[in-house]
């Protein structure tokens, strides 16, 4: 155990001698001065042996002085007296002592007194390390049940966004409350949209996440950090890298946060393409319930056409039998001009043919919207989707 540092205080040279050749197998570090040994006692000492009767200082003070010290507070420390009664032992243990040892003393006995203490020493030191280690751990573990509520509390709020601008907005404020500054940039839609924390988007950090777009996953800039996710991408201009657990942890985060930004940016996109089509199918719609509207004025007004020419062909009749003109005459004439209203009906029903020319309109626009006309059409135009 020569590793272990074990400091002496004595009056007595000789005391020092015999307790220095005891402890040959420690680092002794040895004093006969109260004065010195407080000001030169090493802070990594492991024990520590007083004799009680000294000038000056009496060894009850310099104990009660060493556990006011932050350095030797739970340092082991024996007292080495000739004076061991019950008195005695109870000042030393209300002072801050561990154990006595009775002068003269039995040399094994002393090692064997010496080698607990530095045992009870290093337990003590194992049980304040795993006792530091669990406090971390439930620490470690209350901040990383935080931070997951923050997560889902961010992905119940992105389900309500219904613009870039607003998801942005909920993004910058949940990594505030990581305690992170960022920037995000979203790539959907005709223009690219920047959101910062700060007031407003600095060109260099714009164009750094532009030139960063098509790159890594995460990109690591030192104390900054770029994480690109399809539609969006964000830097984070404090990363913790210091902290080498939640550095961790933040970077897992990132990926998820990024994860819910891209597919509600993605669904926002389908939902605005979802509703230009429903714009354009109601007005598909809209135009052919006017067309078929027009189609039926068109034929009523064919069916008035068609009985006028019948009322015109009595009476022109009628009117022949006044002019004295012979049967062929007033065949011929009849003739002559059944031909021409029937080819005035003929002009007529290819001009009222209103619906016709427009259906290969009408399905460009059909296939364009994604949609294609249903065989069988009564009112409103229907459609079925592909």
């Amino acid at each position: 155990m020569s590793c272990n540092n074990v400091a002496l205080l004595d009056d007595e040279i000789s005391m020092i001698r015999l307790l220095e050749r005891a402890l040959d197998n420690y680092d002794v570090q040895a004093f006969t001065d109260p004065e010195g040994f407080l000001n030169n006692l090493r802070p990594e000492t492991d024990c520590i042996l007083l004799d009680i009767q000294m000038p000056g200082r009496d060894g009850y003070e310099i104990c009660r002085m060493l556990r006011s010290r932050e350095a030797t507070r739970h340092t082991p420390i024996l007292f080495v007296s000739g004076q061991s009664d019950l008195e005695q032992r109870l000042q030393g243990y209300a002072a801050g002592a561990d154990d006595f040892i009775c002068k003269p003393f039995n040399i094994d006995e002393m090692r064997a007194k010496v080698e607990r203490a530095l045992l009870s020493k290093e337990q003590r030191e194992i049980l304040q390390s795993s006792a530091d280690e669990a406090r971390q751990a439930a620490f470690e573990a209350m901040t990383h049940s935080a931070e997951q509520g923050e997560i889902s509390r961010f992905i119940e709020q992105v389900m309500g966004c219904k613009s870039r601008e607003q998801l942005a907005s909920v993004l910058i404020a949940s990594l505030k409350n990581f305690g992170l500054n960022a920037v995000l940039a979203c790539w959907t839609g005709p223009e690219f949209c920047f959101v910062s924390h700060a007031e407003q988007v600095r060109p260099l950090e714009s164009e750094l996440l532009l030139s960063c777009r098509e790159g890594a996953r995460i990109i690591e800039l030192e104390k900054r950090m770029i994480v690109n996710f399809g539609n969006a991408s964000v830097l984070i201009k404090n990363v913790p890298w210091q902290e080498k657990a939640r550095y961790g942890r933040i970077k897992d985060h990132l990926c998820v946060l990024m994860s819910g930004v891209h597919a509600r940016l993605q669904s926002l996109s389908t939902e605005h393409k979802l509703q230009q089509q429903q714009t354009l199918l109601d007005a598909l719609d809209d135009v052919e319930y006017a067309l078929q509207h027009l189609q039926q004025r068109q034929d009523q007004g064919l069916n008035s056409a068609r009985e006028t020419v019948q009322e015109l062909e009595l009476e022109l009749s009628e009117e022949l039998l006044l002019l004295n003109l012979d049967p062929d005459q007033e065949r011929h004439l009849m003739q002559l001009v059944r031909n021409h209203i029937s080819q005035l009906e003929q002009l007529y029903r290819s001009s009222a043919d209103v619906t016709g020319p427009l259906q290969p309109v009408l399905q460009a626009l059909a296939d364009i919207a994604g949609q294609r006309p249903a065989a069988d059409r009564t009112g409103t135009a229907a459609y079925s989707v592909q």
